[in-house]
């Protein structure tokens, strides 16, 4: 391919990039819609909060779940930035052999599917390809999403009677992405490769909230603190749910490989991230992100060896400060490794399996307990600022399917509990070398 095509192919993307950030930024000067996902838990009881109807007694109640809910939001924004998107990197890689004048194959496996190898594609070599990736989020910090307490005290406390009734609340939160990504590769020299992925993210929360009126300071006085007019008005239900799709963050990378040995290179290169996606819906952070990296890799007969060690620098995001007043907060930086292998078994089928890491200080979310008038305690969680250590598993394998053509299939698991956490995240895709 030569490099006029390869630019008559990137120009469509690079605009598409470009309107989506256009549109972004027109999305975030205007009036908000608040029926957007970053708003379906702050708004989950209504704009004003969890306020009881009675008519005679402003019965406001105030609960950090609801007012504070930016640490979900910025948990959110973190995994937005660092969704593990399958390596650009050609599973071909080609070297000129100064012998025969020709390109030949400098690997004799496919290569890791979430890493970085050293090697690059090789000069006007273009890689194509797509993969899809389905997250369901089922904790935070090991608080289980199905199960997040919390407790809502009067606006006002003080040793009035009515003012030691409290609303203890169970919440259930269902937070789902899913991630098609494209992206391209090519060689503009024989050690430099640029890339760019692209990726369409579908997102989806369901909140619901179980609410009882817990009534410690006025259990003779039911008409108060009350839910409805009929039936038990200590008990109620309050749901907030919907779903987005579009386009997610760009992002354009270039790759350069420092060392080349016959069975050793080093390579570095900048992950530069567009913010194209709208934060108010979870389809991006709402943040630039820088990451350089550093990627090491060998081989030894089928065995390629590989670590990668990179630094995310991102900007500031909405989703770090306060959606409701659009006031922006820093999205926390984050060092990310990686360290695997991925073994050649035959000719057309490649093993990978990888640790991945990354550590960041943020706020975490920590089971307590409050304590009411009358001694009695009921869970809830707090926020609290903290350094958050993740570790994921990666498995998966590249098959050869069909000239150059690569059908990838892999499993990402946790391997710890911290942060927002999916159990198993499966991936498949497609990719081919021209």
């Amino acid at each position: 391919m030569t490099r006029q095509a390869f630019r008559r192919l990137a120009i469509p993307f690079f605009c598409l990039a470009a309107l989506a950030g256009a549109d972004q930024d027109t999305a975030q000067a205007s009036n908000v819609n608040i029926r957007k996902l970053a708003y379906l838990i702050p708004n989950l009881f209504g704009p004003q909060g969890l306020v009881l109807p009675n008519p005679t007694h402003e019965a406001h109640f105030q609960s950090a779940f609801q007012s504070n809910f930016g640490p979900f939001n910025t948990a959110i924004a973190i995994q937005l930035t660092s969704l593990p998107i399958p390596s650009p990197a050609s599973g071909f890689t080609y070297q000129f052999d100064k012998s025969t004048g020709a390109y030949t194959r400098s690997a004799q496996s496919f290569g890791p599917i979430l890493a970085e190898r050293a090697e690059t594609i090789g000069k006007d070599k273009f890689y194509f390809g797509f993969s899809f990736q389905n997250f369901r989020f089922t904790s935070l910090d090991g608080v289980d999403l199905t199960n997040v307490p919390s407790v809502f005290q009067h606006s006002v406390v003080d040793n009035i009677e009515y003012r030691k009734d409290i609303i203890t609340t169970e919440n259930q939160l269902d937070i789902r992405l899913g991630q098609f990504t494209g992206f391209f590769t090519y060689g503009v020299t024989d050690r430099i490769d640029v890339s760019v992925a692209i990726p369409l993210i579908t997102a989806r929360l369901d909140a619901i909230s179980n609410a009882t009126v817990r009534r410690i300071g006025t259990a003779n006085e039911p008409d108060i603190h009350f839910f409805g007019t009929t039936g038990d008005r200590t008990r109620q239900t309050f749901a907030n749910s919907g779903s987005a799709s579009g386009i997610g963050d760009v992002i354009v990378r270039a790759k350069g490989n420092l060392l080349r040995r016959e069975n050793f290179g080093i390579a570095a290169g900048l992950d530069v991230r567009l913010p194209t996606g709208d934060p108010y819906d979870f389809l991006g952070s709402g943040a630039v992100g820088l990451r350089p990296f550093v990627a090491v890799s060998g081989r030894t007969g089928r065995l390629a060896p590989h670590v990668n060690v990179a630094y995310q620098w991102n900007d500031s995001s909405v989703l770090a400060g306060d959606v409701r007043t659009g006031r922006k907060g820093h999205l926390p930086n984050i060092f990310q490794w990686t360290a695997g292998a991925d073994y050649g078994i035959t000719q057309r089928l490649t093993f990978a399996f990888d640790v991945l890491g990354q550590s960041f200080n943020s706020q975490r979310v920590v089971r307590t307990r409050f304590q009411a008038a009358n001694n009695s305690q009921w869970p809830q969680v707090e926020f609290r600022d903290g350094t958050i250590n993740q570790v994921n598993g990666s498995v998966g394998m590249k098959i050869n399917a069909w000239d150059r053509l690569l059908v990838s299939f892999n499993v990402l698991f946790r391997m710890n509990d911290a942060g927002l956490r999916a159990d198993v995240v499966p991936l498949i895709g497609l990719s081919y070398t021209f």
